[in-house]
């Protein structure tokens, strides 16, 4: 092989990986915020509190789409805990008040399922 075709395909090689590397950041890039592209837009999710309650374990509240929702997080897995409901609440409104009944019967649920006495 000749000198010349080495560098020629070393070249070669370079523009098409730079290509590659250009399109596949383009591409994230346009998704995110551009709207052109002609799909419908990704709804805009919002983490309104994050609690660790133990190894591995995490509380978290987000709002999607005008709902809040409480999230349960391990090392492995997500999962859908409770529907909060919507964020549009009167001022007169404890905004908390879904989120407490729903730690209220999580917690009542998970101490009948380990027999614990019921207070």
């Amino acid at each position: 092989m000749s000198t010349t075709f080495v560098y020629a395909l070393s070249i070669a090689v370079a523009v098409v990986t730079l290509y590659g590397l250009v399109r596949a950041f383009g591409h994230e890039r346009r998704e995110e915020g551009d709207e052109s592209a002609g799909d419908s837009p990704s709804p805009e999710i919002r983490v309104l509190s994050r609690r660790r309650i133990g190894r591995g374990t995490t509380l978290v509240i987000v709002e999607v789409e005008g709902r809040r929702l409480l999230l349960g997080s391990t090392r492995s897995q997500w999962c859908a805990l409770a529907d909060l409901g919507s964020t549009a609440t009167s001022r007169e409104e404890d905004p908390f008040a879904p989120f407490d009944t729903e730690l209220a019967r999580a917690m009542h649920a998970t101490r009948y399922r380990r027999g614990w006495k019921h207070s």
